[in-house]
């Protein structure tokens, strides 16, 4: 009997120690925004597909649902789902959707704003619920946005900047 209790006191001990090793919110959306801001900076992604006139880089392993159109595409990777928004009356340097997003109250909202040869962009996580978070990423008058397990952030949103800029915008 008390080998019994010895090993689920070890084991959790375990899973308590192995659990505090783990990066947290804050860390991981910190690496996300690096991530974000040098997907914007290099911007070395080549077009690779197109959806009803609009080209873009779509990373491996994402599909584009049929349903899409020129400004409203959905994107997929596993089961999450990507929503991609083209506003073509916006230019490469609009803030329109930063503007947008700063009208909103999220507590634990990270973000950063980055600026290249006359391009305007942002990336933002905000935490929503206890392992779940928002992210979005937007260049000009493009944004995408997905909700995503808190695991997930930081290569989704390299990957999120990299669709987005890959798109062309007019000057």
């Amino acid at each position: 009997m008390f080998r019994l209790w010895k090993f689920v006191f070890l084991a959790l001990l375990s899973i308590t120690a192995l659990t505090a090793c783990g990066k947290t919110f804050n860390e991981q959306a910190t690496e996300a925004i690096l991530s974000a801001k040098e997907a914007f900076q290099l911007h070395d992604q080549h077009v690779n597909d197109e959806v009803h006139g609009v080209s873009l880089y779509k990373p491996a392993g994402f599909t584009i649902d049929e349903k899409s159109d020129a400004h409203n595409i959905v994107m997929k990777k596993g089961d999450e789902t990507f929503l991609l928004f083209i506003n073509p009356n916006e230019k490469k340097d609009s803030t329109l959707f930063y503007d947008l997003l700063k009208k909103t109250e999220d507590k634990e909202r990270f973000e950063e704003v980055f600026t290249d040869d006359g391009y305007f962009g942002f990336a933002s996580i905000a935490k929503k619920g206890e392992d779940q978070a928002e992210l979005i990423a937007s260049v000009g008058g493009i944004k995408i946005t997905t909700i995503t397990k808190v695991n997930n952030i930081e290569a989704n949103m390299g990957k999120m900047m990299e669709i987005v800029r890959s798109i062309e915008q007019g000057p």
